[in-house]
């Protein structure tokens, strides 16, 4: 204790636990301030209630007794703050001779645990200069990943640990297995494991093969994708040790999809999240749950996937030399335009490869329709992906029409340059790319031209569809856009923006968002709300209710014909815009119209039995 202390205690000024309170804060001790540093109390004025605090960046500074509780942290003599005030000379050079040590040192001036940003807090800018912070811990947390002392960070929000005992890396894996707080935790401290570093202890390996058995099979559907990755890392251990005994006694990977792809689009769902090497082990399991049709429960589970699993289901079709059923497949729901956004990305992507066979302008029709129907439709801008393929890859539509009949493709052209899916510099670019191919299709743009003086034709919906758009915009307008807004000077303020995640994602959104204005702000100008009363029902047309019989028997079918964001093809509803829509209108009864129905795939005649009113 203090001698000034042991002084007062002695004449009964003070009581023992309040002399053992202030000694901590004694001249000797050290404290840290947040802003200033490290500090060591130099001087005390007890009657004065007053300290004089030597603080890294606020040298002899005075600071009120009452205070000092409140703004201070007070330290022992080992802490690795004490050991910076003192010396900081010998961290400098031990982070040049022995980084990993200079880390060492500072974890167990913190109870040996450390994010990687308090990490940095306590180094850098006093013992690793500012402006060489990043070089340095690029280096030296690769050193750490490779130092089994070390427990590293999976993710953000994760802690640099100092183990406690000595372990070997077999043992050391089987440690941060046992340790980590959930299954996801556990998959990325499998995928850290080098194999070639822990196959030599075979006892540890056995035991963490065990471990993650268990997980396995308890891990449950909710918890699907990690059991799945669980199964396949574990059967890696398995085959690198040769360990037969343990791969009978394994849960089998094949039970579990057995278990779960009766749900085929959550299954997908779950695949397109997983590594594409992982992916393909799952795909390996069908032949032996399905036998010969395994193809058809691969083609199930494509028509599903999201863009990662897509191209990894075609690959192991392909491997697996299934690729004239894919192209099959492929071209039949090409022929129904069922085809969903990923796959059609696939066939751009593989046009030149794998998808050779099916890539032309039927390919670039079911693009334009998915990329109109959703524009008309609204909501969330599903199709942005095929928007940016048809902007970004500058030779995809000259590729699509090169060698095509000029009269479909001049229908193509005509589709395209009148969506207002793009924007009029988007559908200027595009028409161009047509016109170095069929330059006699500038006429298309002349004509247009010409009629620019009239006024854009107004498009009919319902009045419910055109408030939910308003209330679309209204929403863009006055919260999403300003939230970004905010986001993105949030993240400006943490500079670099070059690696600023944050502020790029923020730029992203930014653009999508102002699009999206955009086209709500176009759509609502052209758009007219109406309530589809129609007195006259001698003709289909917007608002009637429409019974085809088809010519060669077989049940009837209905269609209602309503406004351009009304369709819903679970209730065979049709914009008037859409191909059985324009097929239908003005049409009587007794009148025949040829039409893909929503089940089919090909061309059906019909008779219009019955017109009536919508509604």
């Amino acid at each position: 204790m203090h001698a000034d202390l042991e002084k007062l205690l002695s004449l009964g000024k003070i009581t023992p636990s309040l002399a053992e309170k202030l000694d901590r804060i004694a001249p000797g001790r050290y404290c840290f301030h947040a802003s200033w540093g490290a500090g060591k109390v130099i001087s005390w004025n007890l009657p004065a209630k007053k300290l004089v605090i030597d603080f890294e960046e606020n040298p002899e500074h005075e600071v009120a007794l009452e205070f000092a509780p409140r703004i201070l942290e007070f330290i022992s003599d080992d802490h690795f703050l004490a050991k910076r005030y003192e010396d900081t000379e010998s961290l400098i050079n031990l982070s040049v001779d022995d980084p990993v040590e200079l880390v060492r040192v500072t974890l167990q001036g913190y109870g040996n645990s450390l994010t990687p940003e308090k990490l940095e807090a306590a180094l850098k800018g006093t013992v690793i200069a500012a402006d060489k912070w990043k070089n340095w811990w690029d280096k030296v947390r690769a050193m750490l990943r490779s130092n089994v002392q070390f427990m590293m960070p999976t993710r953000k929000g994760e802690r640099i640990t100092l183990r406690a005992n000595i372990l070997s890396r077999a043992q050391a894996a089987l440690e941060d297995y046992n340790k980590a707080a959930d299954l996801k935790a556990k998959v990325r401290v499998l995928d850290g494991i080098k194999m070639e570093a822990v196959m030599a202890e075979p006892d540890a390996v056995n035991a963490l093969i065990r471990a993650v058995d268990a997980d396995v099979r308890n891990g449950g559907s909710l918890a699907l994708q990690q059991v799945l990755e669980l199964a396949v890392l574990r059967d890696d251990l398995i085959a690198s040790l040769k360990n037969t005994e343990a791969a009978k006694e394994a849960y089998p990977l094949r039970s579990i999809v057995e278990a779960n792809i009766g749900d085929v689009g959550r299954f997908a769902e779950v695949l397109n999240s997983m590594p594409a090497v992982r992916q393909k082990r799952v795909y390996a399991t069908l032949p032996a749950i399905f036998g010969e049709d395994w193809p058809q429960k691969a083609l199930e589970l494509f028509d599903a996937g999201g863009a990662r699993a897509v191209g990894e289901i075609a690959k192991f079709l392909i491997e697996e030399g299934q690729d004239k059923v894919l192209v099959k497949h492929l071209k039949h729901e090409l022929l129904r335009q069922t085809l969903p956004a990923e796959s059609l990305i696939w066939i751009c992507r593989q046009r030149h490869d794998a998808s050779k066979p099916l890539f032309g302008l039927p390919v670039g029709i079911a693009m334009l329709s998915l990329i109109e129907q959703d524009h008309m439709d609204g909501g969330p801008n599903r199709m942005l992906r095929l928007k940016n393929l048809f902007m970004e890859d500058k030779s995809i539509i000259q590729e699509m029409i090169k060698g095509q009949d000029v009269a479909e493709v001049r229908q193509f052209a005509k589709m395209l340059y009148n969506t207002s899916a793009f924007s009029e510099q988007d559908r200027g670019a595009l028409m161009a790319r047509i016109i170095s191919v069929f330059p006699d299709l500038h006429a298309i743009v002349l004509d247009a031209l010409v009629d620019n003086s009239d006024k854009p034709e107004p498009i009919f919906v319902s009045w419910e569809s055109l408030e939910a758009r308003k209330k679309e915009l209204e929403e863009l307008v006055n919260v999403k856009i300003p939230e970004n807004l905010h986001n993105k000077k949030i993240s400006r303020a943490e500079g670099d923006l070059r690696e600023n995640g944050g502020y790029q994602d923020a730029k992203e959104v930014e653009k999508v968002l102002n699009r999206r204005r955009a086209e709500l702000e176009h759509a609502l100008a052209l758009a007219r709300g109406t309530d589809f009363a129609v007195t006259d029902t001698s003709r289909a047309a917007m608002g009637t209710k429409v019974t085809l019989q088809p010519l060669n028997g077989g049940e009837p079918v209905v269609y209602t014909i309503l406004g351009a964001w009304d369709t819903n093809p679970e209730k065979h509803i049709v914009s008037y815009l859409s191909q059985v829509g324009k097929e239908l209108t003005g049409k009587s009864v007794g009148d025949q119209v040829k039409i893909v129905p929503m089940d089919g795939d090909k061309k059906k005649v019909y008779t219009i039995t019955k017109i009536e009113a919508a509604f």
